[in-house]
């Protein structure tokens, strides 16, 4: 090949100007000297920086051992650099054949290292390239290993290597190691854009959210808004301005995110990296059906993107959409299935296809004349399958209650067996039981999703557990019927009404409404603040003649406050303290007002994804026929996914 022909091949590395030019330039040199051993080598270099390997090799310059070793080395580089590229943009076998090409061209001397062998500079130099290879081949347990042996071999490591492998530590869920790895980088690169991004997502992980977001804030602040070379905008400003807003999503401060998202947008409406912000928002505002519409944008504008479409299968599971979720999953699978994204999504459908056990339990003591007796408890346990053809599922039920009346125990316990049905909008459930009260009883209900904001539900029980064990003392037993609505504008706010009718097989009839508006006010990394205020009234038709409390028309009103504190997290373990008190008034035919508080303080456990704990005790008072009764409580309710 003539180098003519050589230079007409400059357009294969179009994007490496600099290399381009030089390759430009020692061409001509040799055009005019063909025996110019420097400028031939020099032409060799950069032909190797190009990666035009066989072009190389057709120069022939006169290079001694070191200098191929050297330029082998860059070979091998080269082939990890555009393997990475390769493996961000291709699919299927070919994807990762440079990157394990690369990493097999330094097998044999990892061996020679392994065993005690002194590697010089450019032995050194593949052994820190072959670690960005493992990165990139996600071998990130053997990349740590070949980092630590280096370091334990008193190898200086670079920065940029410093800074994968501190990528390789978040991505291992060791967020503190990262974080120290990431600082030394920035002593020496303080301005290194991956080294700073990195360490915000390594202080988000190690839930130093305060210092996460003054730190990204601060740097965002120091990048210019338009680059010095061409005065166009500068790509790392803007990305590091959004993930400055993502940081207000990750400590809680929702309504904060909101605007400034908002105002982002307004700038750059096009942006693909403020448009996946906004589809956070919108998610973490509760609003699923806004989400998929976002996620189908994103994914129309980046088809190829594993972990959009990773995404989208989680929101399409969490709307009971199943095979189109199942559907996206496979394809983000296809694409990247070793992305993070879409290990965390295969990881929920695992979840969703397991057993699942509810338990809820109650305990109270009081006085032994009152409606729950002087100690009363139950507990009611659900056991559902595994999905059966994606829409089903069959459930198991006991509900067993007991309280204790002047020394004498009053039991209700009913297992039953049933089928719930599930898809888009709607979740319809059956179940037949049998036990306390003798009849076989029936129980159907229905909820419809009609959009991110509006829920409509209804429940028929034909024999309730939902009844005073002072009805059940005396042989009553009771039929009941629920309607209600709940209208949800985001995460803090909704307002839920629900109407009720019970027929007891005394002849007494019980006609119900409740109506609530809970509010969060603040809300942060740490703590959130809200309120729940709500009023109820009923009428029963048999009145004081019943066996039971039943006054022929009672209602009231009451104002409840929580505080919450997460005290602890890591990833999927979490520890939350909650404090909650209650204030209110009741009113009860022929008796008048009387003053209702209560107090409760919880302890909620997150035990990864497949477990969680909650936990209470509580005291309240309340009038009932006049007379102020003082009740301690504790509860304790149970999710576990096996």
């Amino acid at each position: 090949m003539t180098f003519e022909a050589l230079a007409s091949n400059q357009n294969i590395a179009a994007t490496e100007d600099d290399w381009s030019v030089a390759l430009g330039s020692y061409l001509a040199t040799l055009d005019n000297n063909r025996n110019d051993v420097e400028a031939r080598k020099n032409a060799w270099r950069a032909s190797m920086r190009l990666g035009l390997f066989e072009q190389a090799a057709l120069l022939e310059a006169q290079l001694d051992g070191n200098e191929l070793a050297a330029m082998e080395g860059d070979r091998i580089a080269l082939g990890i650099r555009y393997g990475r590229i390769d493996a961000r943009t291709l699919h299927g076998p070919n994807r990762f054949k440079r990157l394990d090409a690369a990493i097999a061209a330094t097998d044999k001397l990892l061996i020679d290292f392994q065993s005690g062998f002194k590697v010089n500079a450019e032995e050194q130099r593949r052994l820190i390239d072959r670690i960005s290879a493992l990165i990139a081949r996600n071998r990130l347990d053997d990349a740590i290993a070949l980092n630590r042996a280096l370091v334990n071999s008193k190898i200086e490591i670079p920065g940029w290597a410093q800074s994968e492998v501190a990528g390789a530590y978040l991505s291992k869920r060791q967020p503190k190691i990262a974080e120290k790895l990431y600082r030394q980088v920035l002593t020496i690169y303080p301005e290194d854009f991956d080294a700073n991004l990195g360490l915000f997502y390594a202080l988000v992980e190690s839930e130093q959210l305060e210092l996460a977001e003054e730190n990204i804030d601060k740097f965002a602040a120091s990048l210019p808004t338009r680059r010095h070379v061409d005065g166009k905008p500068n790509g790392e400003h803007w990305s590091a301005g959004i993930s400055s807003d993502q940081a207000r999503l990750y400590s809680n401060k929702i309504p904060e995110a909101q605007q400034r998202i908002v105002s982002r947008l307004a700038e750059t409406p096009f942006n693909s990296e403020a448009r996946n912000s906004e589809t956070s928002l919108h998610l973490a505002h509760g609003w699923k059906r806004r989400g998929e519409s976002d996620l189908r944008r994103n994914i129309g504008s980046d088809p190829n993107n594993a972990g959009l479409h990773a995404d989208m299968a989680e929101v399409l599971l969490s709307l009971q959409r199943w095979q189109d979720a199942e559907a996206e999953l496979n394809i983000a699978k296809e694409i990247d299935s070793e992305n993070a994204r879409v290990s965390e999504a295969n990881q929920t459908f695992a979840l969703h296809n397991q057993w699942e056990l509810n338990v809820d339990s109650g305990y109270g003591r009081g006085v032994s004349n009152s409606q729950y007796g002087s100690s009363d408890w139950h507990v009611d346990t659900l056991l559902y399958s595994p999905p059966i053809n994606n829409y089903w599922r069959a459930f198991a039920h006991n509900y067993t209650g007991t309280a204790d009346f002047n020394v004498s125990n009053t039991n209700w316990i009913r297992t039953g067996v049933g089928a719930e049905w599930r898809s888009g909008d709607w979740m319809v459930s059956g179940e037949v039981s049998s036990g306390e009260g003798e009849n076989v009883g029936v129980l159907t209900s229905a909820r419809w999703q009609l959009d991110d904001h509006w829920k409509l539900f209804a429940k028929a029980e034909s024999i309730t557990n939902d009844i005073p064990l002072q009805a059940v003392r005396a042989g009553v037993t009771a039929s009941r019927y629920s309607l209600g609505v709940d209208w949800e504008a985001h995460e803090a706010r909704k307002i839920a009404v629900e109407a009720n009718y019970v027929d007891f097989t005394d002849g007494n009839e019980r006609q119900s409404i409740i109506a609530s508006w809970f509010e969060r006010w603040i809300s942060g990394p740490r703590w959130t603040i809200e309120t729940s205020i709500g009023a109820d009234a009923s009428h029963n038709s048999l009145g004081y003649q019943a066996a039971y409390f039943n006054p022929p028309n009672n209602h009231s009103g009451w104002l409840s406050g929580s505080a919450e504190h997460l005290t602890w997290r890591n990833y999927d373990y979490a520890f939350r303290q909650r404090l909650t008190l209650t204030t209110g008034s009741f009113w009860q035919s022929d008796y008048g007002y009387g003053s209702t508080a209560s107090v409760k303080y919880q302890h909620n456990w997150d035990i990864g994804r497949a477990k969680s704990l909650h936990y209470s005790i509580g005291r309240s008072t309340h009038p009932y026929d006049g007379v102020r009764e003082q009740r301690n409580f504790a509860t304790m309710s149970l999710l576990w996914r096996f």
